[in-house]
């Protein structure tokens, strides 16, 4: 790789021994992945999850705190994401465990490090994001597929100490999304009817991400008809990740690279479209089966529930309690449950009997130990991606729209 003079340097421990680590593994990464030199980031997030740290990575990030400052010196603005775990709903959720504890450990030493501490999975939620055509490091998928196709910002996605690394250079490597021949569209689709809810926005997601099955494939998306709003391309978003590890889309007239379909193509042939179609549609929803099964928990999230979200959730469990025997539990940013406490929102939820939950997803905190420890087999979601995330924890969980959750919720059964 070509180096710069402050590269070198770094390189050379001139800058501290964190930015020599971090440069060193970053020219390793680069040169795996053929980069040819670095570019400069403006924002670097982190996950903070304890289950995917470990005692292993909790170890690192103390080392690395316990260097003198000037030996650990931050190049780029940092975020840790999804803070305010909620000890309360896990005491419940799986009592005898101190997972407020475990999870404190690791914010305590990102903090350390001078991250920041922010309170949402999608750091775009809680922070300035970044702006078109600007270079982040982040280490979540939902991160970099809304940042690259929404925001029109270049991340590619960091995981661990990749991510570690670029908060002490203030750079990564220049490839894959980085670059502009990376960024052009691979396939297309066209959509042939109008989704009517952010679930089916994340079930044309799954559709898609299940026929390109690659991080490199940049799937665009046309006949759009009336444009989706954020939710939806969110949920849009999260799902292409979830099944594809898709890392970029286009929306032909709607995301900011893809004013048309010749242009998302960035100048290459435009390949044959690949309907999508109402019957995929419901064929996807089919192989969910669970109609009037028992039902143990409608987990609502992935992403985190917004204001508008929760409003819509209090406003269908008014004058409504949901059956004893399933729980509902709604997950949202500490912040957001805040301002919603403040107007009442989150007691009419709980007056009906559901909880809301702040801090990291369902399917990130232990998921399969609550399962057993609670005897649940049977859930629904309005997310597709939790869906399919909670399915390789031993769930049988139904994906459908808030409206039917609420009412499944309330039955006690899969509607």
């Amino acid at each position: 790789m070509k180096l710069n003079d402050l590269e070198k340097a770094m390189l050379a421990g001139e800058h501290g021994e964190a930015a020599r680590w971090a440069l060193e593994l970053q020219v390793r990464v680069g040169e795996f992945f053929d980069a040819r030199d670095f570019v400069e980031v403006r924002m670097v997030q982190l996950s903070s999850d304890i289950e995917v740290v470990g005692a292993s990575g909790l170890a690192f990030l103390r080392r690395m705190a316990a260097l003198p400052p000037a030996e650990r010196r931050l190049r780029a603005f940092a975020t840790a994401d999804a803070r305010g775990f909620d000890s309360v709903a896990y005491s419940r959720l799986l009592p005898g465990r101190d997972l407020s504890g475990e999870m404190d450990h690791v914010v305590e030493a990102l903090v350390a490090l001078g991250a920041v501490p922010t309170h949402a999975t999608a750091n775009y939620h809680s922070v300035l994001p970044l702006g078109y055509g600007q270079h982040g490091a982040f280490s979540g998928t939902p991160q970099v597929i809304y940042a690259n196709s929404v925001q029109g910002a270049r991340c590619n996605f960091e995981a661990g100490p990749a991510g570690i690394a670029a908060m002490f250079t203030g750079r990564v490597p220049r490839y894959g999304f980085h670059l502009d021949r990376a960024r052009a569209g691979t396939r297309l689709f066209r959509l042939e009817f109008a989704p009517e809810s952010a679930t089916d926005w994340g079930a044309v997601g799954a559709i898609i991400g299940r026929r390109t099955g690659s991080y490199s494939a940049v799937p665009v998306i046309d006949g759009v008809g009336e444009r989706p709003d954020a939710l939806a391309l969110s949920h849009l978003g999260v799902a292409l990740a979830s099944y594809g590890s898709t890392g970029l889309f286009h929306l032909v007239g709607v995301t900011p690279e893809a004013p048309t379909v010749e242009a998302a193509f960035g100048g290459r042939p435009v390949p044959e479209a690949e309907a999508v179609t109402r019957a995929a549609l419901d064929a996807f929803y089919a192989a969910w089966p669970g109609r009037n099964a028992k039902l143990d928990a409608v987990v609502l999230g992935a992403p985190q529930l917004s204001y508008r979200e929760l409003c819509e959730l209090a406003d269908l469990l008014q004058g409504r309690h949901i059956h004893a025997d399933t729980l509902l539990l709604a997950y949202t940013a500490e912040d957001v449950k805040e301002m919603c406490a403040r107007q009442g929102i989150v007691q009419a939820i709980e007056a009906a009997g559901g909880m809301v939950v702040h801090g990291l997803c369902f399917f990130q905190i232990f998921a399969r130990e609550v399962r057993e420890a609670n005897g649940w087999n049977c859930l629904m979601s309005q997310s597709v991606k939790m869906a399919n995330l909670t399915a390789g924890f031993g769930y049988h969980t139904v994906p459908a729209t808030l409206e039917r959750c609420v009412e499944s919720a309330i039955a006690g059964r899969v509607s």
